[in-house]
């Protein structure tokens, strides 16, 4: 009896330790060229959606980002500890999810439109919001506020959950690879 019970707190450790949220965002080179990700926060942490939350991020690159961006993401979600594989959908014409992205720039503008204009802040770091990118600056140092919506109908079954997501880009001779890890919780379950 003394074993079974060793075994079923064992259990309840594991399930509890496998359902832990992600505090703090990950990030992890996996072959960069000619980029480096110095710095990549988002508070709070899980990110609450519906709600606000301040994204800081500093980079350096070995030449300008001019061109257009394409991107392969891959994406797996954890819920309770099951690791779950998000494939590629098509939603209104669009890709969403572990999709190839032949323009991500065009993508979030499409998905994401600023509707005040581009923020100051990525102005003033010759971001100018606008595709194709052209970036004119080796060092990117910024912070902003976001406005994080609410996740449509559609997909609210996949916006919650420890995401791990790994970003392979290309735009001119720059290659970024990188592992990116996040939690979302919707308001109120935090």
């Amino acid at each position: 009896m003394l074993f079974v019970s060793h075994v079923i707190v064992f259990m309840c450790f594991v399930a509890y330790a496998t359902s832990q949220t992600y505090t703090t965002v990950g990030l992890t080179d996996c072959g960069s060229k000619n980029v480096q990700i110095n710095r990549l926060t988002f508070l709070p942490m899980p990110i609450i959606q519906p709600g606000q939350g301040t994204l800081s991020f500093a980079a350096s690159t070995t030449e300008f980002i001019k061109g257009v961006i394409k991107a392969d993401l891959k994406i797996v979600r954890t819920v309770s500890g099951i690791k779950l594989p998000i494939s590629c959908y098509i939603v209104e014409g669009e890709k969403v999810g572990s999709c190839s992205y032949p323009d991500l720039c065009g993508l979030m503008k499409r998905l994401a439109p600023m509707e005040n204009g581009c923020p100051a802040n990525l102005l003033q770091h010759n971001i100018d919001c606008e595709c194709p990118v052209d970036i004119t600056t080796n060092n990117i140092d910024i912070e902003i506020d976001l406005t994080i919506p609410k996740a449509p109908e559609f997909a609210s079954w996949l916006s919650v959950g420890d995401f791990d997501v790994e970003i392979k880009a290309t735009v001119g001779n720059i290659y970024a690879c990188y592992m990116i890890k996040f939690a979302v919780k919707p308001k109120g379950n935090n």
